[in-house]
C-alpha cells in the first residue's frame, strides 16, 4: 500500500510538472519553518524560534483591551509546542503586564507560490474581580500570520 501511495504521489507531480510546465515542489519548501518572523492582520509581529518540539520567542501586539494592559513595549515572552510534519501544528502562549494570558493554536500552511501563513484561533482571559465577570472576561478570535522572514530571532529570556 505503502509503495502505491509513494507511486501515485510521482505521477501527480509528473502530471502536474507536464501539463504546467512547472516543478510544483521546485516553488515552495517541502517543511513549514517556524523559526523567524511573522507578521498578523492587525500589525502585530511574532519572532519565533523551534528547537525540536518547543517554541519560544517574542510576542510584539499591536492592539490592547485597554492601555497598558500589555505593559509599556508591548511585548511578552511566547512559550509554546510544535508538532512535527511538513506542516506542522502549534500552541503558545504569552502573559501580559497586567496578568491577562493569550494563547493561540493553529497548524503552518505552505502556499503554492512559496510562502507560509500560520492560521490560529486565539483565546485572551483578562482577570476577572468575581466569577460574576468570568463570562466577560473571555475574548476569543482568529488570527493569520503571513511568514516575514528570517529575522534576529530573540529566545523569549
Amino acid at each position: 500500500m505503502e509503495s502505491l501511495v509513494l507511486c501515485l504521489w510521482f505521477i501527480s507531480v509528473g502530471l502536474a510538472q507536464m501539463f504546467t510546465g512547472q516543478d510544483p515542489l521546485a516553488k515552495q519548501g517541502t517543511h513549514c519553518n517556524v523559526t523567524g518572523q511573522w507578521k498578523n492582520e492587525l500589525g502585530s509581529t511574532l519572532q519565533l524560534t523551534s528547537n525540536g518540539p518547543e517554541l519560544r520567542g517574542v510576542y510584539h501586539t499591536a492592539v490592547e483591551t485597554e492601555c497598558g494592559a500589555s505593559g509599556q513595549n508591548r511585548e511578552a515572552r511566547v512559550v509554546g509546542v510544535i508538532s512535527e510534519g511538513p506542516q506542522p501544528t502549534v500552541a503558545f502562549s504569552v502573559q501580559w503586564l497586567k496578568g491577562s494570558c493569550s494563547v493561540w493554536v493553529g497548524q503552518c500552511f505552505l502556499l503554492p507560490g512559496g510562502g507560509q501563513v500560520l492560521k490560529t484561533l486565539w483565546m485572551l482571559r483578562s482577570a476577572a474581580e468575581s466569577t460574576a465577570g468570568n463570562w466577560g472576561s473571555t475574548r476569543l478570535g482568529e488570527d493569520q500570520f503571513v511568514f516575514v522572514g528570517k529575522a534576529e530571532v530573540a529566545d523569549g529570556h
